[in-house]
């Protein structure tokens, strides 16, 4: 199957946007204690390869992140594969020229 340049572009855009679902923050889940602490959990990834933890009453602020170092390998091994198929995509196929009018 032959990818022209249309395609190319297509191709690298998808990956662009399932690259930047698989590293950015995803979910947000603020609450408020009875206390009056708002705590909010935001998850990175759709493996959750990073969690910050974060808690803020006036006027302390305390934030804590929890890394997965399985999930983290996971995400960077699913995002480095998605790449190296796209350049063997977008590289192994020669763009077919355009073809020239004939003279004469």
């Amino acid at each position: 199957m032959d990818v022209n340049e249309t395609g190319r572009g297509v191709l690298i855009f998808v990956s662009a946007l399932i690259t930047i679902w698989l590293w950015a923050p995803l979910s947000n889940q603020p609450s408020r204690t009875a206390s009056g602490t708002i705590i909010n959990e935001t998850y990175f990834g759709p493996l959750h390869y990073l969690v910050l933890h974060t808690e803020l009453k006036e006027p302390d602020y305390k934030m804590e992140r929890r890394l997965a170092r399985t999930r983290l390998a996971i995400t960077t091994l699913l995002s480095a594969g998605l790449w190296v198929a796209v350049i063997w995509k977008v590289k192994g196929k020669p763009l077919t020229p355009a073809e020239e009018p004939q003279e004469g």
